[in-house]
């Protein structure tokens, strides 16, 4: 399998169980799921989809369509395959959008209620969320693929 085939794969895997209602509602079902899934399987859904929100609409993105809640999980994440400068970039924007230092669950809980009214209300995190776009964009150095790939080779 070349690396594309190897990450759908395990993203398909990864992804079967996740129930639609779960992506709307105010609860941690799909959490759960997730963080609750083997590691290889978590560390593709968690990587993927980091990756893919960042490169559609960027970490503002990633947030309001409430992947945010992964977001240490996701740092862990990047970290197993060998992912150094963007898991920087999205542990400071966690730090960013958490400025309040809430407590994991609460917020999670504020960030699907979208009761983060920086987020959600005004346009406060736009320049700052922004800047670590492009830094992402710029990042040339850490092949997100074929990092995830190697790991999953493994």
């Amino acid at each position: 399998m070349n690396n594309s085939e190897i990450i759908e794969t395990n993203y398909a895997k990864a992804t079967q169980g996740i129930k639609s209602q779960w992506l709307d509602a105010v609860s941690f079902e799909w959490y759960n799921y997730v963080v609750g899934l083997p590691l290889e399987l978590k560390v593709t859904y968690l990587v993927v989809v980091f990756h893919n929100q960042i490169m559609n609409g960027g970490f503002h993105q990633y947030f309001v369509n409430g992947y945010g809640q992964f977001a240490e999980e996701t740092i862990s994440a990047l970290s197993e395959i060998g992912v150094k400068t963007k898991r920087q970039l999205l542990s400071n924007a966690l730090q960013i959008v958490n400025s309040d230092g809430l407590p994991k669950e609460d917020f999670i809980i504020n960030l699907l209620n979208k009761k983060i009214s920086s987020l959600f209300l005004n346009d406060d995190l736009a320049e700052p969320l922004g800047e670590l776009d492009m830094a992402y964009y710029a990042e040339e150095n850490e092949d997100i693929v074929q990092l995830l790939s190697s790991f999953l080779r493994k």
